[in-house]
């Protein structure tokens, strides 16, 4: 299909792009961003913490950012080294968001060097070089998604980018690397604490063995 025949593939509205999508063997986001700005919420708490110890002096990339600033946010008060936002189908947006953000937040978080990729997630780390990267996905859920083997292509490139002892971040996301120990935490939505938000660590045995102390009292969620 292309755009002659009335596909709405540039449509803005997801839902309209679904099955183009899909017809396409492309993935992308929906422009959410509630559960990206739920963990940069949540960072700030004592808890939350443990996000600063597994991103700090990381690249952090977050595949479908949406429309919102709040993954290159988090990358900020976590102290990450740098941060990549990949976005295919709002990344003007995306660079309008944090533009905005940094011009008009009056917090001390430190700016951090950023880009945005206008970018299919699988094209994307399939460019990446392998053990290098922090990887985060917010709401990555199968709805959006191509189908069962464009995820699973996406996770085998995932571990692939992997720094060896880091995590896979991944927040309401169908994104599940089978070859990865993962660990749930549920938090309380700091902006609303009647939503309780589901948070998985996807990691390999340097990870854990790295950050043991910090993840064992989770590891009755596994």
């Amino acid at each position: 299909m292309d755009k002659g025949e009335g596909v709405p593939e540039d449509s803005r509205d997801w839902r309209v792009r679904l099955d183009c999508s899909r017809d396409l063997g492309s993935g992308f986001a929906a422009p959410g961003g509630d559960f990206t700005q739920a963990l940069y919420d949540w960072s700030f708490t004592p808890e939350g913490n443990i996000l600063h110890r597994l991103i700090r002096e990381r690249r952090l990339v977050e595949l479908g950012a949406g429309m919102s600033h709040f993954g290159y946010a988090l990358a900020c008060a976590c102290g990450a080294k740098n941060f990549v936002a990949v976005e295919p189908f709002y990344a003007d947006i995306q660079e309008a968001s944090v533009q905005s953000f940094i011009s008009s937040d009056t917090s001390q978080l430190k700016r951090i060097p950023y880009k945005v990729v206008a970018q299919d997630m699988l094209d994307y780390l399939r460019d990446e070089p392998s053990d290098l990267l922090c990887v985060l996905a917010c709401g990555i859920e199968d709805c959006i998604l191509p189908g069962a083997d464009y995820r699973k292509k996406v996770e085998a490139e995932i571990v692939r980018v992997m720094q060896q002892e880091s995590f896979f971040i991944s927040s309401h996301s169908d994104l599940f690397p089978s070859n990865l120990t993962s660990i749930q935490i549920s938090f309380h939505r700091p902006s609303n604490p009647c939503v309780s938000d589901r948070l998985r660590l996807h990691g390999g045995r340097e990870a854990l063995d790295r950050y043991g102390e910090i993840i064992s009292p989770y590891l009755d969620y596994t």
